[in-house]
């Protein structure tokens, strides 16, 4: 019941045919009574200064802000498939009309939400066979990433209240 979480989750582009699933997972997540604070939040590709509170992107949030009002006792969950361009991960100040007003790169954000919240996981709504692109291999360095199915959910839970990866 003490458990604060924000869920940030990857919209639009290869996202779309996962969105049904994401949804459901947002609003299962929302509608549990064990959560004592719920943040949703909404990205496109990589995070780039900042996060939305819509899945339109409207109603932006800094990242700085974020990290001001949420202490290192809150639960990172972030949804996406990782799969961009690798420039849009690693190059200064966003991509794809994402611009960081920071120019920093992407994966500059990740690391920093990363160093902030002592617990964070990826869940990736891709079949682990899928998980061969450059850009995952990178994400999978900063945030470990499970897939986004039942097994996968029990490995990210056990990950976020006890610090590990569930045996098998």
């Amino acid at each position: 019941p003490n458990t604060r979480v924000i869920l940030m989750m990857d919209v639009g582009g290869s996202m779309d045919p996962y969105a049904h699933l994401a949804s459901r997972l947002f609003s299962a997540t929302s509608k549990a009574t064990h959560f004592k604070e719920l943040r949703t939040y909404y990205f496109h590709n990589c995070v780039y200064g900042r996060v939305y509170r819509t899945d339109r992107l409207d109603e932006p949030v800094t990242v700085r802000d974020l990290l001001r009002e949420c202490g290192r006792h809150y639960k990172l969950i972030m949804v996406g498939d990782a799969l961009m361009g690798p420039y849009e991960l690693l190059e200064r100040g966003g991509a794809l009309g994402w611009s960081d007003p920071e120019g920093l790169e992407g994966i500059e954000w990740l690391r920093r939400l990363a160093a902030h919240f002592e617990r964070h996981a990826w869940l990736n709504p891709e079949p682990r066979t899928g998980w061969y692109a450059p850009t995952i291999r990178i994400i999978g360095g900063i945030l470990p990433i499970f897939p986004l199915s039942l097994e996968g959910l029990g490995e990210a839970v056990a990950h976020l209240t006890r610090g590990r990866r569930r045996s098998a």
